[in-house]
């Protein structure tokens, strides 16, 4: 589904927020100082892992997962647009580094990441706090060839399903889709194939995958293969990438961190109304979009990821709904996907900015 797009209105978060149109007018008037491949699903923290020198003071630091690509382009165009602080950077990850690696190291002080995944840290011990949305719609979907008889999550009984392992957003999706579909794992034949979604399914290794709609549906057939998507349910109780911080740095730099979020929203409107300026910021991460063939293949992935960013033209770009997050942790909670740490609401969801 759609997630939620009101804002909560819990008590313990209302009295710290700032209305986002607010955010965005001042956050146009803030200069530039310095120069964003799907979230991976990665939800475990190792410390030190790909961890850098600490920050100097005053400075904030964005984490991107992991490769430069087009769909971080919101961040690239609030950057370049001179809409966050001076001292706002950002830094993508190495490939071996955990999600959350560099933010509860402290060399990262924000990280682009699913909601989901974040509150599912929190609920092994992490500090972690969602306090900006990105994606209003939740983007992994099932995967099938143009040919398939797969239409439906019920679909899948008997049949095989890729995904990268049994941890991170393709397999909270999973869940939700034999959920959806009244199966359990058992009706089904889950296949861990790594990163190699495209290459397991376009070469008949398993008869569906868990993907995204704005990576692997645009990028299969890119190179060659046909396919359709089926929503993994009609409405998907998570949420995907979101803005996410630690407990500690909110604390201390609430002030820092609502003008941050309200300049990545500026920077989200500004990627959903032009692809193409999207694809143009990208350029200075992914040199090889000066070919045009590889250019015109990022706005399509831009315009798949536009449409999870402002699904409808009444949808508020940059939303973060506590009520959305609410359900999900019932989700997580029913499913056994919650550590042994209390998680509350209140605790990992803290929305910075609303409409």
């Amino acid at each position: 589904m759609t997630p939620d797009t009101t804002p909560g209105t819990s008590p313990a978060i209302t009295g710290h927020r700032t209305t986002r149109r607010r955010l965005v007018g001042i956050a146009s008037l803030l200069p530039a100082t310095a120069a964003l491949a799907s979230c991976a699903d990665d939800t475990a923290s190792r410390p030190g892992a790909g961890a850098t020198a600490s920050p100097g003071a005053g400075s904030l630091v964005i984490g991107l997962t992991y490769t430069p690509s087009i769909q971080f382009a919101p961040f690239y165009m609030a950057l370049a647009d001179g809409h966050y602080d001076p001292g706002v950077s950002l830094r993508h990850h190495g490939a071996s580094e955990g999600l959350f690696d560099a933010l509860t190291a402290g060399s990262e002080q924000v990280v682009v990441a699913g909601a989901d995944e974040a509150v599912v840290a929190a609920s092994n011990g992490s500090d972690l706090v969602v306090v900006g949305g990105f994606y209003q719609v939740y983007p992994a979907c099932i995967i099938v060839t143009e040919d398939s008889p797969v239409a439906t999550p019920a679909d899948l009984a008997g049949r095989s399903i890729g995904i990268p392992g049994r941890f991170g957003e393709s397999w909270y999706a999973l869940q939700v889709a034999l959920d959806a579909a009244g199966l359990s794992e058992d009706d089904v034949t889950i296949t861990e194939i790594g990163y190699t979604q495209q290459a397991a399914l376009a070469g008949g290794r398993v008869d569906a995958i868990i993907g995204f709609s704005n990576n692997e549906a645009v990028q299969i057939p890119q190179a060659g293969t046909e396919v359709r998507t089926v929503a993994v349910a009609e409405e998907v109780p998570l949420v995907g990438a979101s803005v996410v911080t630690t407990g500690a740095v909110l604390d201390e730099r609430r002030e820092e961190l609502t003008r941050l979020v309200g300049a990545s929203v500026a920077g989200m409107e500004a990627f959903v109304d032009d692809p193409d300026g999207a694809v143009s910021a990208t350029r200075d991460y992914v040199p090889d979009l000066a070919d045009p063939t590889r250019a015109a293949d990022a706005r399509e992935v831009a315009v798949a990821t536009a449409e999870l960013i402002r699904p409808g033209a009444d949808t508020p770009v940059g939303a973060l709904s506590s009520q959305s997050v609410a359900q999900m942790l019932g989700f997580l909670e029913t499913h056994n996907l919650l550590g042994p740490t209390a998680t509350e609401v209140a605790s990992v969801c803290d929305p910075l900015v609303q409409d």
